[in-house]
Formats: structure tokens, sequence, C-alpha cells
């Protein structure tokens, strides 16, 4: 099993089943296709996928920091500032 875990305290806040080889195989494969795809796309294509990053990452800020918080042991404020960061780069 694969654990995401608390740096601060050493609690397990999840565990996760390893992929199988199949399943690797399967993500090398999509991830490829979609590389070949994604290559051809636009400048405005490409502009409006992270605009709408950045909003998704601006409206979900406290629920980010907090994840950021548990699974890195980052303080509160400077992982809320760092989703913040990551939504103006986007832009």
């Amino acid at each position: 099993m694969i654990a995401s875990v608390n740096p601060a305290n050493g609690e397990t806040l999840r565990t996760f089943s390893p992929l199988t080889d199949s399943q690797i195989e399967d993500k090398l494969v999509r991830s490829e296709a979609a590389y070949r795809a994604f290559r051809h796309t636009r400048f405005s294509g490409r502009a409006g996928w992270l605009e709408r990053a950045a909003a998704i990452l601006e409206s979900e800020r406290e629920s980010i920091a907090r994840l950021v918080t548990l699974e890195m042991g980052k303080p509160l404020k400077a992982a809320a500032a760092e989703a913040a960061k990551c939504a103006w780069a986007g832009r």
C-alpha cells in the first residue's frame, strides 16, 4: 500500500493501492496519445485551459491549502499563498 502521511504527527491520512503493471502501461499509452493531440493545440486553446486551472486554484484555495498543510506540513497561510501564486503564474 501507498500511504499519505501527515508529517507533523505521523498519522496516516489515506492509503492507496499501487497500480498494476497493466494499469501503468495503459496510463503510458494514454499519456502518449494525449501528448500527440495536445502538441497541435493552438495557444488560444492552451491559454483557456490555464485560465480555467487558475480559476479552480483561486476558488478552491482554502481547501487546497488545508490539503497541502496536511500532506506537506506547510503552514496554512503559506499554502494558501502558494495556491494564489500558482493561479497568477497560470494567468
